[in-house]
């Protein structure tokens, strides 16, 4: 099926839908694919409180600390090292994964209803897929979901700031095993990447500013975003809280179009940050297979 093409579990169909949904190209969808599978099959520590488990194997530091990333290549790395030992994650996996043979019929039974379950929410496998070169596991079925945890635990998510506003454009639950098909995945990696979208982007955008009320951007917002974005990594830089507060001011007496200078309205978003080249900014790198670091 995929001879002289870049190997996918994915067949033609469902990859000629997804060109016509996104208008990725085929090794682009191929690269987001590949991509996909390792954040959803490698190995995670559970979500801690308060705040999202770090990921398996792979070092986060790094010094991201804005949206600004890149969609490009195909995802076929060919220096990947060894895939981890790891099992496919689905949307019905739960933490306490059973790690010892049944031992009686009743257990047996159980058994094989969650594996039923697993198997009813993963794609079918094609007979031509092959990702020894990679860093996914070889699995009779692969995913065709991904959890809240593990799209927080994408490298170039868990480093961006804004990952939380993010995880909220893309539709997740508060949840940390919500899940969105990779159908909807796609959808919004296509929103963010590929070019042409900016009057989309410009609503993501201004989403991402508004944390109280979607209809507008308050001063309250302006500091929690300036207070987010104003930082490397987890270390706060350091730009004195007097003067976020006049550059709020400021933004709001220039732009606000409420008569007590309180609140952006999209429009008067629309107005100030239309004018830029905020769309190219507005990128996110998530077609890059990790590479393991031992």
């Amino acid at each position: 099926m995929f001879r002289g093409k870049a190997k996918c579990d994915l067949d033609e169909e469902a990859i000629e839908e997804i060109k016509m949904n996104t208008h990725f190209k085929r090794h682009e969808i191929i690269a987001y694919r590949k991509a996909f599978l390792y954040h959803t099959t490698r190995n995670l520590s559970p979500p801690q409180d308060g705040g999202e488990g770090k990921e398996g194997g792979e070092d986060k530091k790094g010094d991201d600390d804005s949206l600004d990333e890149s969609g490009k290549g195909d995802g076929d790395n060919s220096d990947d090292k060894k895939s981890e030992s790891s099992s496919s994650t689905t949307p019905s996996d739960s933490d306490d994964t059973t790690t010892t043979p049944p031992t009686d019929a009743t257990s047996q039974a159980e058994a094989a209803t969650t594996t039923a379950t697993k198997k009813s929410q993963v794609a079918p496998l094609a007979s031509t897929l092959s990702f020894k070169s990679s860093n996914i596991p070889d699995l009779s079925e692969y995913p065709m979901s991904i959890t809240r945890h593990q799209f927080l635990n994408i490298k170039s998510i868990a480093m961006n700031p804004l990952k939380e506003r993010i995880a909220l454009c893309f539709e997740f639950g508060e949840d940390p095993d919500s899940t969105i098909s990779f159908e909807q995945y796609m959808q919004m990696a296509a929103t963010f990447n590929r070019p042409g979208n900016r009057e989309v982007k410009l609503k993501l955008a201004f989403k991402i500013q508004a944390f109280t009320d979607p209809k507008k951007i308050t001063k309250g917002d302006l500091k929690k975003y300036y207070e987010l974005v104003a930082r490397n990594g987890n270390i706060d830089t350091p730009v004195p809280k007097k003067d976020r507060k006049v550059v709020i001011n400021k933004i709001m007496t220039e732009c606000s179009s409420d008569s007590k200078r309180q609140f952006l309205s999209f429009e008067d978003f629309q107005r100030v940050i239309g004018t830029t080249d905020f769309d190219t900014n507005l990128k996110l790198e998530l077609n890059v297979l990790g590479k393991n670091k031992h």
